[in-house]
């Protein structure tokens, strides 16, 4: 049971991790989704406090957990995101993922099925997982599906944080999917806010959380360090 709960859950991977930015601007904390020629493309935000060291730690931890420790994102970034219930109408099992250094490819292998209609065994998917920080401060986490047997026809997904006034950023996660021939008869726009919307909204509330979780603890290491300066100076 457990290993059949944590395939559901990485398969979130393919379908967060496969979206572009011309979404129109979102209200925060809000999402947007685009349907057109048969490509989903959607949009979430949100703000939040942190350093600029705290973003480069959570998004560079990001790239490096899915490119070799896949199964620790279920822990923060893809937490609480694949407990599907029992009439799930879309169910993909991970089965297998490599990470080529070589190539910065990511090959991964899985099982697809549709409920009493059809099951696709070994369905390959590869992708490209980087990251980059722009001269204007922007950092950005992108994961191009370069690559799905059946899955997908197209995928590029990007959290780009920009940052603001005070400390604040901006967190946006962009999802843009083409679906291959049959998944494009199958996934209807009410599918797919079933199946894909509410987990872009809550990666990106994953991605804040974690934020303020590295942020609070590296105040509060700190603030041990300057009362053990503060306690050798009085003696």
């Amino acid at each position: 049971m457990a290993s059949v709960l944590f395939s559901k859950r990485f398969a979130v991977l393919v379908l967060l991790f496969c979206g572009v930015f011309p979404v129109p601007a979102t209200q925060p904390d809000s999402v947007t989704t685009i349907y057109k020629n048969g490509e989903f493309l959607s949009q979430h935000q949100l703000k939040t406090k942190a350093s600029d060291s705290i973003i480069s730690f959570v998004t560079s931890k990001l790239v490096h957990d899915f490119r070799s420790a896949p199964s620790d994102l279920f822990n923060w970034a893809l937490k609480d995101l694949g407990l599907q219930s029992s009439d799930n109408e879309l169910i993909i099992i991970f089965k297998s993922s490599r990470y080529d250094p070589a190539t910065g490819i990511s090959h991964g292998l899985f099982d697809i099925e549709i409920p009493h209609i059809k099951k696709f065994k070994d369905v390959k998917v590869d992708a490209i997982v980087a990251r980059k920080v722009y001269k204007n401060g922007v950092t950005k986490v992108s994961a191009h599906i370069i690559y799905s047997s059946l899955l997908l026809k197209s995928a590029l997904g990007t959290l780009t944080v920009v940052p603001l006034k005070n400390n604040e950023k901006l967190l946006l996660t962009n999802v843009h999917i083409h679906f291959g021939w049959f998944f494009n008869i199958f996934i209807t726009q009410r599918r797919y806010k079933g199946i894909v919307e509410w987990r872009v909204r809550k990666f990106t509330e994953n991605m804040r959380e974690e934020c303020r979780f590295q942020q609070k603890g590296t105040m509060d290491n700190n603030k041990k360090l300057t009362g053990n300066s503060l306690n050798k100076k009085t003696k």
